[in-house]
């Protein structure tokens, strides 16, 4: 397997720094540098794997036949350097096979170190499933409930445009009222001045009939006073006569007076109503048919006293006639 020199130098470094952590005491784990060196398994274990033979490797001597020139040179102590030379190789024997154990033993520990980091990597592959199952069965739980809540979400907006729809209808609605409430107002309103000035209108006529009335009144009083005054002229050829006369007279003054009196309570109690018709019609437009019904009997009361009054006008016209025939019948009486 080919590694990179970059991925190796990363390896090598996590571990050397790793090891340089714990003093040199231990050596750091294969998954420890993995996660450091941020490499794969395989690559890592095999970086490794060359590191600690490093670590652990230790020159040895090498036994070799003895020269000649050594033999010549030292032949005397032949024995001795040739004893020397087995203790040494025997040494350097027991330093690699002591070397050999202590790989032997670091290849068993990293192969526990594999299979622990691969067996811990397993479980964190099967957390990460189970957490990646258990985020996808939240994902779908939360797009369930976003579509409910963007179902929601709709109904409510069309809830609330369909209620901002009946609150303008309603707005609109009380717009209209308002105007039609505002514009039977100004009908009342008018229909009141015109009942108003047509109530002026009838009391000022009424004033105008009732100054009518007294003057005729005052007329037909001055005529009674002349005729009474003819009367009491001729009252010495015909004092019976003119007795009668003057009882006569008499009494269609006070008739006359009591006339004016009733035509006078009459005129102020119709004063009274209209003026109690006119404060009336300010309150409501509903009272202003009432008010009418007030003014047609008020009408129909003008119009009775109106036929009275000219009723009783062609009676007195007439009585004063007969009164002078019977005065000219007593005076030639009289002079007879």
């Amino acid at each position: 397997m080919e590694i990179s020199n970059d991925i190796r130098a990363r390896i090598i470094d996590a571990a050397d720094q790793l090891y340089q952590d714990t003093n040199r005491e231990r050596f750091p784990t294969v998954d420890q540098v993995r996660r450091a060196a941020r490499a794969d398994m395989n690559t890592t274990s095999a970086v490794m794997k060359e590191w600690r033979r490093q670590q652990t490797a230790a020159p040895a001597a090498v036994a070799v036949a003895i020269p000649e020139r050594v033999q010549d040179a030292m032949s005397a102590a032949l024995a001795t350097v040739w004893s020397e030379a087995q203790e040494l190789a025997n040494e350097s024997l027991t330093a690699a096979k002591q070397a050999w154990e202590t790989e032997r033993a670091d290849a068993d520990t990293m192969r526990a170190e594999l299979a622990d980091a691969y067996e811990q990597q397993a479980q964190e592959l099967d957390t990460c499933k189970q957490q990646l199952t258990e985020a996808q069965a939240e994902n779908m739980a939360a797009e369930q409930q976003r579509q409910e809540q963007a179902q929601e979400l709709a109904e409510t907006a069309a809830r609330l445009h369909e209620l901002e729809r009946r609150e303008q209808d309603a707005q609109q609605r009380i717009e209209e009222l308002r105007a039609e409430l505002k514009q039977e107002k100004a009908h009342a309103e008018q229909q009141a001045t015109a009942h108003a000035q047509k109530l002026d209108e009838v009391q000022e006529q009424h004033r105008q009939e009732l100054a009518a009335i007294r003057e005729k009144l005052e007329q037909q009083t001055a005529a009674h006073a002349d005729q009474l005054a003819a009367v009491q002229q001729q009252r010495d050829t015909a004092a019976q006569e003119l007795a009668t006369v003057k009882a006569r007279a008499e009494a269609q003054q006070e008739a006359a007076a009591d006339r004016q009196s009733a035509a006078q309570a009459q005129a102020d109690q119709l004063a009274a109503e209209l003026e109690k018709a006119r404060q009336s019609a300010a309150e409501a437009r509903e009272q202003a048919a009432g008010l009418a019904g007030q003014l047609e009997a008020i009408t129909a009361q003008n119009k009775e006293l109106m036929a009275a009054i000219q009723k009783a006008q062609p009676e007195k016209k007439a009585t004063a006639p007969r009164k002078r025939t019977t005065a000219k019948k007593d005076a030639a009486q009289g002079e007879g």
